[in-house]
């Protein structure tokens, strides 16, 4: 009788902890939404109704699904193990308040990376060797305790008013309410991502722990979406959750400059790091040896378009997309372009990359080729014989290793290193003949001419194995810089795409801003300033922060963290360098729109 008595006392025991559970999970995802209303201040605001309704849907649906499951996977347990009602009220405050204090952490995390909290985003926060920064973050901190009081008012109110609140029939439409409001959250993005509508699909990073649901699977299989359209849109456009960009911050001035020299852009899509030397390029090499040569020189990211975001526009790889989506163009070209420069462009793939006609030259009429690089080459060559002395003119000639290399099959790598060098030798051959052109038509004396490729070439690896490669091989090329104000030498310091648009600017056009509201990079002509201590490349996914003696460290959007030594191989760290972490992420979105 008396183990019923129990039995039956313990039932309704864990019945009233389970129901007051319910309310104080109700309270806390009121709580949660409203700290979590600071992302609105945060992130790109929509511009259309659609897009900002969204974001109030999607803060009541993820913030009632975040609170709902902590409750389910660890305040319900606890109904069951914890007898004294206090103790189990007062162990769900505490994690309650730990939870919520995280939250507030997290969107001024936000705010200042563009990342929400992870392992490596904790440790630099706590880092002991930055001690002023540990000590700013503390500050935040602080509402720990006044988080915790509420906390507490509220469960002890709570629970003494609990037969009260089960009789509040409201309760229930709330509760279908907030499930709806999660299910549309993922159903509607769903939706966004397949047609992407870019006002809801640039929200998809938003909140922590966000992974909203696609559906371009199903609606491939069932024929509503072609996925080929779909990846060339994405291709052409950029991604859909590409950020909206600031760029420049401030309108650009410069000092009044009489000279005006010839400009041209000579890119080798594919040409590696080690491949201008004597015996494999002795045309460019000998060229090399009378100009200013960066040994030790990264592109901005592992493919054509991230390289051209970082030459044409000084930005990391990772704005590639946001560009794209709003055709934002370079600054380089718009100072051309005022200062009536003649354009004259060829490539040998005739511009298929999208940057080109989506961002950089939408207003130019490219001239169309043969697709390979004799034709470009000669229509290069052509011009030069034109009638173009009246004015300064900005040539960029396209040129392309890796269409060639792609066209074949190779049984094994000797094979296809082989192929890769004859390749070299007739691209040589037409490199020699513009030299040999501009310096008997004498232009080599007032021409700027810049010689590098947007990425390098990596042997036997397919297209979807160079998506986030990032070896030496890939991402280390070549660049020269001949130009009367360079002396003839090679140059060791580190340095990367980013750092030619301000040395263009600065040395050039002479521009009066500073350098920070038009690049992140560094004047690459600058030899005497402190050298670079380190470099970035970036895709969609992943940042890279490059030392000068190779060493590669690793993160994606989601925190995740990888380090690789010179050779490319990945390499054990308990103790990711968190300063440089620092500097990057500061650096790193430095030109989103907020």
């Amino acid at each position: 009788m008396f183990g019923i008595k129990n039995g039956k006392q313990y039932r309704e025991q864990t019945s009233q902890k389970i129901s007051w559970g319910h309310w104080f999970a109700f309270f806390n995802i009121i709580l949660a939404v409203i700290i979590g209303s600071r992302y609105a201040f945060i992130i790109d605001w929509p511009h259309t109704f659609f897009g900002r309704s969204y974001f109030f849907i999607s803060i009541l649906g993820h913030f009632s699904f975040i609170v709902f499951a902590a409750y389910l996977l660890l305040i319900f347990p606890l109904s069951f193990i914890i007898k004294n009602e206090r103790t189990f009220r007062g162990v769900t405050v505490i994690i309650a308040t730990i939870g919520s204090t995280l939250l507030l952490v997290d969107a001024e995390v936000f705010s200042h990376f563009n990342l929400h909290l992870s392992s490596v985003v904790w440790n630099l926060l706590v880092n002991p060797e930055n001690g002023e920064l540990s000590r700013d973050w503390q500050i935040f901190f602080a509402p720990m305790p006044f988080i915790l009081l509420i906390q507490m008012l509220f469960s002890r109110w709570s629970w003494y008013k609990l037969r009260s609140l089960e009789r509040q029939k409201w309760s229930r439409w709330v509760g279908i309410f907030l499930t709806s409001a999660f299910i549309a959250t993922h159903l509607i993005y769903a939706w966004a991502d397949a047609f992407i509508y870019r006002p809801i699909t640039m929200q998809k990073s938003n909140f922590p722990l966000s992974y909203p649901m696609t559906a371009r699977t199903f609606l491939e299989k069932n024929g509503f979406l072609n996925k080929e359209e779909y990846e060339n849109t994405l291709e052409q456009e950029g991604r859909a959750d590409a950020l909206l960009i600031d760029y420049p911050k401030r309108e650009l001035t410069f000092a009044p400059s009489k000279a005006q020299p010839n400009i041209l852009f000579i890119t080798v899509s594919g040409l590696r790091y080690d491949a201008v030397t004597a015996d494999k390029m002795p045309q460019l090499n000998r060229f090399a040896d009378n100009a200013t040569r960066f040994m030790n020189h990264y592109s901005s990211g592992n493919d054509n378009n991230a390289g051209t975001t970082g030459l044409f526009y000084g930005l990391n790889a990772n704005y590639t997309d946001s560009l794209l989506n709003s055709k934002t163009p370079s600054v380089l070209v718009q100072k051309l372009q005022r200062d009536k420069y003649q354009f004259a462009l060829f490539s040998a793939t005739n511009f298929k990359e999208s940057i080109f006609k989506q961002a950089l030259f939408p207003m130019l009429k490219l001239t169309k080729t043969k697709t390979s690089n004799q034709s470009a080459v000669q229509n290069w060559l052509d011009f030069l014989t034109g009638d173009k002395m009246k004015q300064p003119w900005f040539g960029y000639l396209d040129l392309d290793l890796v269409q060639a290399m792609k066209a074949r099959t190779f049984a094994d790598s000797e094979t296809e290193q082989a192929y890769y060098y004859e390749q070299l030798s007739e691209l040589d051959s037409l490199l020699g003949k513009v030299f040999v052109r501009m310096e008997e038509q004498e232009l080599l004396q007032n021409t700027l001419i810049v010689v590098t490729a947007e990425h390098g070439y990596s042997f036997q690896l397919g297209k979807d194995e160079l998506r986030n490669y990032f070896a030496r091989a890939q991402i280390q090329v070549p660049m020269i810089v001949h130009w009367n104000g360079l002396s003839a030498r090679k140059e060791p310091k580190l340095s990367s795409h980013v750092d030619l648009l301000p040395a263009l600017m600065t040395s050039v056009f002479k521009i009066e801003n500073p350098i920070s509201d038009y690049s992140q990079g560094h004047d690459l002509f600058n030899t005497q300033g402190r050298a670079a201590e380190w470099v970035f490349a970036a895709n969609h996914r992943w940042n890279v922060i490059i030392t000068p003696d190779g060493t590669q460290y690793h993160i994606d959007r989601r925190g995740n963290y990888q380090k690789y030594d010179r050779t490319y191989q990945k390499v054990s760290s308990d103790r990711p360098p968190l300063g440089l972490f620092l500097d990057a992420f500061n650096q790193s979105r430095s030109f989103t729109q907020k």
